[in-house]
């Protein structure tokens, strides 16, 4: 029992104090701890080995008795060839010797003979087994050559190692070797168990030379047996697409660079594969987007367990083409510093990749991973001509098909990241895509005061009707059921399509207005002033007056060109155009740029500033009447001279849009008056500004010479205009499109000629018919006096 008062301490603790208390007043000697000089080993020396070769006379004389007068004849003629065939037998092995890896030889540097433990036979064998199991494993083995490696120090000494290493070049590691006779070689090809193979050189002469031609016919051969394996294995899968969905597997290996084998896979193959296998999932996939939850706690029916598996096996299959494709496709995404050449069946492959997720976002943008293939194929934008038209045309495509506009607002969002990335160095063909939304329905004006008044409305409701806890959670689940049976319609309702396009809005003006504030002479603006001239309808009230300001100051600067000018003035007559009264603003200056500019477009090289030109004068006319009748008078005159010097469909749509602005104003009729008014002045074609040029006593005489225009309808819409009727029912714009003829196609078509005319035409005699007698008359007089005598010499 431990003293009262006292804590039970252990003998460890104690002595543990004791020594700290010893060490502190300096009484503790501490102990050295010497490392004791350890006796090295003397590495043994082994014995030399007594060999069977070094034997006696006598011995010999034993051993010859034993044996046949064949075997020695056999034995003497191996000894022959190989003199130290028996000179690494030992007569007893090492009891236990590691098997070092890579099949290495450990020697002592003491001996200078090397101990061998490869003959498998026990150390009580006799030397005869001995013999009998080396010879066979010698033979069975083909010749193998030692190459030395470092040595290595052990507590027995040092040890040299060695390696044994194929002897390829056996001719030209042992020069000093007797060559083969005739009869050793027929002796070793007869031996079968020596395992020895024809050489490099021997294979080489035996081969046959494949030519250019056999290889293209192996070629056709391959490609035809892939073509009709890939048509079968499409078709079965197309027939029961929940049984044969299997069938994607080979289709999904022939996509792949190499085959199984390694040997490379033909470029033409992985196209049919990458082809069949987009057309067979444009066919199987759903509308709609696969949700899958975790079945797996749940009992399912049979027929819904089967559906479950099915489009869990699509998704993944798709996953994996699109995986392939998209890798195929990135060799057109070169990175900057990549100089490295790529071949043009890998390009052809590459776009042959990009159309195939541009066809599946075309046709399925609703369905799973549509997001992204979006984001796959949007950065090929910025790449070679033909891979941004295929991702060009496939967004306008999916713009005009969508009707939820979920897709259409991440697409628009990824193009708004790559103007941030790119800058001013992508295409302007990269925005052109942007003109196909359909946001012409949108007011963000109205959204903004809907949203004021559903706040304030919810603010009042609650104060008036408190729901329980119950009520709400019954509202809250009857919105997601409707949600859902919306979503199983492939239908949102009006305020949620409303809602996407609002955001779509505001992120593509949003693009529009970087552009212009950070770079405004950019090779963009021209793509930008499109987008806001057709947009220009949905812009904020607040922005009006900054972007005219903006608009008016690029048009006065000199440093960009005019067809960038004319541009910007277009675009500012539509801003002004759509905001009516809103904003007071003066566009006396992009009057007089486009009256100015009009007369220097012709059908040559500025044939492509007429449109912008009509489209300037399509916008003036919309707001005619808040607009000067002497202006408007002098840009009607200057149409008709547009007319005489552009191309028949811009001549079609001037003389339409002339129409237009005489039913706007009615002081425009004059035109077509030939009786000048007294002291009315002259018109002056050259002067710039349209309100001084005299247009009051301007006259169409251009409608005369376009009245005898090569064009028919030109002719036609000329005396229509003369007589003061609407030569078309359509719009300025559209009479343009229709009638161009960029494409190499005359419209109206010509039509071909009657059988009526082409015979009463064949009848007709050439007659030549004088209009001056007096001219004859000279000419017969020359005829008669000059001799029409020629010499050849």
């Amino acid at each position: 029992m431990a003293k009262k008062g006292k804590a039970k301490i252990s003998k460890v603790k104690r002595n543990n104090q004791t020594t700290n208390k010893m060490r502190k007043q300096g009484k503790l000697r501490l102990q050295r701890h010497r490392n004791k000089p350890q006796k090295q080993k003397q590495p043994t020396q082994n014995q030399e080995p007594i060999y069977s070769s070094d034997s006696d006379a006598a011995s010999g004389d034993e051993w010859a008795d034993m044996l046949d007068e064949e075997e020695q004849k056999y034995i003497l003629g191996r000894i022959a060839k190989q003199p130290n065939l028996l000179s690494n037998v030992p007569e007893e092995d090492k009891k236990e010797q590691k098997k070092p890896k890579k099949r290495k030889i450990m020697r002592d540097s003491t001996s200078n003979t090397a101990v061998s433990s490869d003959s498998g036979a026990e150390s009580e064998t006799d030397n005869s087994d001995v013999e009998e199991k080396y010879e066979a494993e010698m033979a069975e083995r083909p010749a193998k050559k030692l190459r030395p490696l470092l040595p290595i120090k052990t507590k027995d000494g040092i040890l040299e190692r060695s390696e044994e290493c194929e002897d390829t070049d056996s001719d030209e590691e042992q020069p000093d070797e007797a060559p083969e006779t005739s009869e050793s070689i027929l002796e070793e090809s007869q031996d079968s168990d020596s395992g020895m193979e024809v050489t490099g050189e021997e294979g080489e002469g035996t081969e046959e030379v494949v030519t250019a031609v056999q290889l293209l016919a192996a070629r056709r051969d391959k490609l035809k047996h892939e073509k009709l394996r890939i048509g079968a294995l499409c078709s079965s899968l197309l027939e029961n697409p929940e049984k044969k969905l299997k069938n994607l597997y080979p289709i999904l290996y022939l996509m792949d660079e190499h085959l199984k084998d390694g040997t490379p896979n033909l470029v033409s193959v992985r196209k049919l594969a990458s082809v069949s296998a987009a057309e067979v999932f444009r066919d199987i996939l759903p509308d709609y987007a696969i949700r899958h939850q975790d079945y797996s706690d749940v009992k399912l029916k049979k027929e819904t367990l089967a559906l479950y598996k099915y489009e869990k096996e699509l998704l993944e299959f798709y996953k994996r083409y699109l995986q392939r494709l998209e890798k195929a496709a990135s060799v057109l995404r070169r990175k900057k510093g990549d100089n490295r050449q790529v071949e043009d069946s890998e390009v052809n492959l590459a776009l042959v990749s990009l159309r195939c997720l541009c066809a599946l976002l075309e046709a399925r943008p609703q369905f799973n991973y549509a997001g992204n293939i979006a984001q796959s194929v949007l950065p090929f934008l910025a790449c070679s001509a033909e891979a941004r038209d295929a991702v060009t045309q496939c967004c306008k495509q999916v713009f005009t098909d969508d009707n939820k506009g979920e897709i259409t607002l991440k697409i628009v969002r990824l193009i708004n990241q790559l103007v941030k990335k790119r800058g001013t160095r992508l295409h302007p063909g990269a925005l052109e895509c942007l003109l196909a939304l359909r946001i012409r329905d949108v007011d963000l004006d109205a959204d903004a005061d809907l949203k004021h008044k559903k706040r304030q409305e919810e603010k009042h409701k609650k104060r008036i009707v408190n729901l329980s806890k119950k009520e709400k959670k019954r509202a809250k689940k009857l919105k997601e059921v409707e949600r859902e049976l919306l979503e199983t319609e492939a239908r949102e309702s009006s305020e949620a399509r409303k809602k996407q396009l609002t955001e779509v809005t505001k992120t593509v003006f949003h693009i529009y207005f970087r552009i212009l504030k950070t770079a405004p002479k950019s090779q963009l603006l021209e793509a930008v002033l499109n987008g806001l001239a057709k947009f220009s309808h949905v812009i904020n009230v607040e922005y009006y007056s900054e972007l005219v300001s903006l608009l008016a100051r690029l048009c006065s600067d000199e440093e960009l060109g005019a067809r960038a000018r004319l541009q910007c003035a277009r675009t500012a007559l539509a801003v002004l155009a759509a905001a009516g009264d809103a904003l007071n603003f003066d566009p006396a200056h992009f009057h007089a740029h486009v009256y100015a500019n009009a007369i220097n477009v012709h059908a040559g090289s500025t044939c492509g500033e007429g449109r912008v030109v009509l489209e300037a004068v399509c916008e003036v006319s919309t707001r005619a009447r808040r607009v000067s009748p002497a202006v408007v008078r002098a840009l009607a005159k200057r149409l008709g001279t547009l007319a005489l010097q552009t191309a028949p469909h811009a001549a079609l749509a001037a003389l339409h849009l002339v129409h237009n602005l005489m039913q706007s104003s009615s002081s425009l009729q004059s035109l077509l008056e030939t009786e000048e008014a007294a002291g009315g002045g002259r018109y002056d074609a050259q002067c710039g500004a349209p309100a001084q040029c005299g247009a009051q006593c301007a006259v169409l005489h251009d409608l005369p010479a376009l009245r005898r225009h090569y064009h028919p309808a030109v002719r036609q819409a000329a005396a229509a205009l003369l007589a003061r009727t609407a030569p078309f029912h359509k719009s300025p714009m559209q009479i343009y499109e229709e009638y161009d003829g960029s494409q190499m196609s005359f419209k109206p078509a010509i039509p071909p000629p009657q059988r009526d005319q082409l015979a009463a035409h064949s009848k007709k005699t050439a007659q030549h018919v004088w209009a001056q007698q007096h001219f004859k008359q000279h000419c017969h007089i020359v005829e008669d006096n000059v001799q029409m005598n020629i010499c050849f010499t």
